[in-house]
């Protein structure tokens, strides 16, 4: 990664060799998946929560998938929603699914013809946007329709939609094509379809090729490329194109590293969400002991 050496109080974590991004990014993840160092601290707020719900096999999935695809920027107030805390869009959806299960089941909200009562119970949720329950309500619509109301039919047999018969099951890139081809708005988004996928592949049935999604570009995920470029300014979370420039860069460092975008995802994510809290200072420490090698 180019970039200059920034401005004081910034020099320890700018990269100005491509070689330390190389060396930086696996000592991440060994920390990241160890549970050491910042990331015995700090946690991503999705496992939290299903930690506590305990969820298992459809249910699971059908929780993930409505959560996943309403982790956008809410469009009255502009802004990312908030994802953390017991305010947040996982906590949110974890109470939601608690107290109104027939919401995730699209046997129940599609075929009892629930569509007002599922407007009028989103309207009652700050989190949840005008968007919302017309997504949800299309994407169950088509679960339903499809796959039996089962996203993880969808996953084993991503061409059902089609009648064909397809040699792809599992297969990460197949669920892609199939996602982007249906009406699943918002879950074929560029930033939510490899979010949901990536934990499709962790909490319900392992991916082929998981490794070809590429990592889901947020803010977070901006933020932090912009830190080790040294300059907060380089990319527009906001611009498609800088976005796009950003998801080719980390295939490419990952594909160069043998390391998954969307796996390391979490831990840019965590870093850039309390670098004020421990994650400047992480970055840094571990640069100092690169360096001194």
């Amino acid at each position: 990664m180019q970039g200059s050496r920034a401005i004081h109080g910034a020099e320890d974590v700018t990269i100005t060799d491509p070689s330390e991004l190389d060396e930086l990014l696996p000592r991440i993840m060994r920390d990241y998946d160890a549970s050491q160092r910042f990331f015995a601290d700090h946690r991503l707020p999705e496992y939290v929560v299903l930690e506590e719900l305990e969820l298992e096999g459809r249910d699971l999935a059908l929780f993930l998938t409505l959560t996943c695809l309403t982790n956008h920027i809410h469009n009255e107030s502009g802004e990312s929603k908030k994802t953390d805390g017991t305010d947040g869009l996982w906590h949110v959806c974890a109470d939601l699914y608690q107290r109104h299960q027939w919401v995730y089941h699209p046997e129940q909200l599609v075929g009892d013809d629930r569509r007002d009562e599922l407007d009028e119970l989103f309207q009652s949720l700050d989190l949840m946007d005008s968007r919302d329950p017309d997504w949800w309500y299309r994407n169950a619509k088509t679960l339903y329709e499809y796959w039996v109301s089962d996203p993880r039919n969808l996953l084993s047999e991503p061409d059902a939609s089609t009648a064909m018969t397809t040699a792809a099951s599992f297969d990460a890139p197949a669920i892609e094509q199939a996602v982007e081809a249906n009406d699943l708005p918002a879950l074929s988004g560029e930033k939510i379809r490899p979010l949901w996928l990536h934990l499709m592949h962790e909490e319900v049935h392992e991916l082929e090729r998981i490794e070809e999604v590429h990592i889901p570009v947020d803010y977070h995920i901006v933020g932090m490329t912009n830190r080790f470029r040294g300059d907060e300014s380089t990319f527009d979370p906001y611009e498609e194109d800088d976005r796009e420039t950003l998801r080719r860069f980390w295939h490419l460092v990952c594909q160069q590293n043998g390391l998954v975008p969307v796996q390391v995802d979490k831990p840019l994510w965590l870093l850039n969400k309390y670098w004020d809290n421990g994650g400047r200072v992480y970055v840094a420490e571990t640069l100092r002991e690169i360096r001194s090698n």
